[in-house]
């Protein structure tokens, strides 16, 4: 293996949630030494050596309002670590195009809304250039066979950040599980995220769900580490917060003791505040998915998410409020943290650096890109070594087929009929059953 001769250009598009925290701070620690130290947490240190010459560059940075000014923040953040190693904030309701276009970058991390990761992907592709996209991969079947079709026929690199896999908690409860647990019965899964996600945070939290924005992980979990196969679905969601916040957000501001004016949202925002499904799979495995993002900002942790398996001769369940590390402050209450997912250190030299499975999964996908951009390895060796797109086509179609069950079961109950619709997934996408 030999490395390249010029640094991998990386363009970046949306702020995302998380990108101070994990997103942006993961590229300033690629930019200073490459990701060859990020690979024993996803278990590739063997290839360090052959990585460890390949810089990284971030060349431009997209966001959508120029008004906002999100791109240009997120440049002058970096440029005060890096200030000889210029990078371009750009603009526009369709960046991407631009960016692709005058930057020529090797790969396009997409961190725009749910609804927003298709189009840029598929150009991207387009355009020659590989791709590490925030989860979930997109919204609808069509959409994830369009996106795999031509991943596959122009041999490009489309990464998913599904970064739960990489907890460490987790991978080593699913990796013992088939062993010590035999066969599972049954699956619990819960991740809740707290209510400024869906009111202050996200403008666009009508385009998608909190199954799509945060079940997509434990799908993604359940589906890489247990092999199965998703056969029906079941979905119910509550609506009685968000689609009524003009009402309840003042009832909220009173009991904080705040002025209702200063939230963001004033008036209905027509989504669940939660969602409960339940998949079938191939193997008569249950799963039950529970998410919300209303999660009060009181609640003691960043978000709430456990996973529990029921297997017929033991069970295993990783809790994140139960992994030990709880602070009590005065002024920030009692709280609970997860290091493993974005830890911090700074080193003698000064810099600050992250460490965890939130880094991990876009090192994983970079590494991917490495292999087949510089040293030309061949799609078919890399296949299981990232969160690829055609990993994520189950996932999504399960996410579509539940956003349509639980409306229409939503529509049932409201009308007393109780909630008899299920989907029958295919190979062409999903049957609905029990609508009439």
């Amino acid at each position: 293996m030999t490395t390249s001769q010029r640094p991998l250009k990386v363009a970046i598009i949306g702020g995302g949630m998380f990108f101070d925290e994990i997103i942006g701070q993961s590229f300033k620690d690629f930019m200073r030494g490459g990701i060859a130290g990020a690979l024993t947490s996803i278990g590739m240190s063997h290839l360090a050596p052959a990585v460890a010459g390949v810089e990284i560059d971030v060349c431009a940075v997209g966001t959508r309002s120029q008004k906002s000014g999100t791109a240009g923040r997120i440049v002058d953040w970096f440029a005060q670590e890096f200030p000889d190693r210029p990078i371009e904030a750009c603009y526009g309701d369709a960046v991407w195009l631009d960016i692709l276009q005058r930057h020529k970058p090797d790969v396009l991390f997409v961190a725009t809304p749910d609804n927003v990761h298709a189009q840029p992907i598929l150009d991207a592709l387009d355009a020659g250039v590989d791709v590490v996209t925030e989860k979930p991969l997109c919204l609808t079947t069509r959409d994830a066979d369009r996106i795999i079709q031509k991943a596959r026929q122009l041999e490009r690199i489309v990464s998913v950040d599904m970064h739960k896999r990489y907890d460490p908690f987790v991978r080593e409860m699913m990796l013992k599980a088939p062993k010590e647990y035999g066969p599972i019965n049954r699956i619990r899964a819960v991740l809740e995220e707290p209510l400024e996600v869906s009111t202050e945070i996200f403008a666009w939290a009508e385009e998608s769900n909190p199954f799509a924005y945060v079940g997509c992980h434990w799908l993604d979990v359940v589906h890489h580490y247990m092999q199965v196969k998703p056969v029906s679905v079941f979905a119910t969601g509550q609506k009685n917060l968000l689609l009524h916040w003009d009402e309840h957000h003042q009832e909220i501001a009173r009991r904080r003791g705040v002025d209702a004016a200063a939230f963001k949202r004033q008036g209905p925002i027509n989504t669940w505040d939660s969602m409960d499904v339940a998949v079938t799979y191939d193997n008569g495995m249950r799963g039950d998915y529970n998410n919300n993002w209303i999660n009060p900002e009181e609640f003691e942790g960043a978000v709430n998410q456990e996973i529990e398996l029921y297997g017929i001769y033991g069970r295993g369940m990783v809790d994140q409020q139960e992994r030990g590390y709880r602070e009590a402050i005065i002024g920030d209450g009692s709280r609970t943290r997860n290091p493993s997912f974005g830890g911090r250190i700074r080193h003698h030299g000064g810099n600050l650096e992250i460490f965890g499975y939130g880094k991990a999964s876009i090192a994983a996908g970079l590494l991917a890109i490495i292999r087949r951009r510089i040293f030309g390895e061949s799609m078919d060796d890399l296949e299981d070594t990232y969160p690829t797109a055609a990993s994520q086509r189950e996932i999504v179609q399960v996410i579509e087929a539940a956003s349509v069950v639980a409306e229409k079961n939503h529509e049932c109950f409201q009308a007393g009929r109780g909630t008899p619709v299920t989907a029958l997934l295919t190979a062409e996408g999903f049957d609905i059953l029990g609508a009439e």
